[in-house]
């Protein structure tokens, strides 16, 4: 099972309010990054967190929470959002998170979302293995 290690902002919000957000698989650990769906952009039908994977990548860089010398798309990553007219949440992410079940059961549980959540692949959401997959054996 992945560690977690949540980088969320701490709000008085109760604990278990779902939260929208992103993460990486790194070396076997969740990194995140959330805010409590109160908080979140509010785009019409759609609450979204406010951060990119870029902008919270590099800020981690610079404080020693992200791998120094490594590129955002680097890891596996992903994105909770809620779509407010359907009242779905989404989980989406790179194909290598779905290889492990209990990973996705502890996203779901970081990010307090509920059993409904829809889970799937998005193309904007690849690894490094998965972009390019004979890349290592060139090396």
């Amino acid at each position: 099972m992945a560690k977690s290690a949540t980088s969320s902002r701490k709000t008085p919000k109760a604990a278990t309010e779902p939260r929208l957000g992103i993460f990486w698989l790194v070396e076997g650990e969740l990194l995140a990054d959330s805010l409590p769906l109160s908080e979140c952009e509010d785009d019409g039908d759609f609450r979204n967190y406010p951060g990119s994977h870029i902008d919270v990548w590099t800020r981690w860089e610079k404080i020693g929470r992200a791998p120094s010398q490594s590129e955002y798309e680097e890891f596996p990553r992903g994105r909770v959002t809620y779509n407010a007219k359907a009242d779905t949440y989404a989980l989406l992410a790179d194909k290598c998170i779905f290889k492990h079940k209990d990973l996705i059961a502890a996203i779901k549980r970081e990010f307090h979302l509920p059993k409904k959540t829809t889970v799937g692949g998005d193309a904007h959401y690849r690894c490094f293995r998965c972009l390019h997959p004979n890349a290592l054996d060139e090396e």
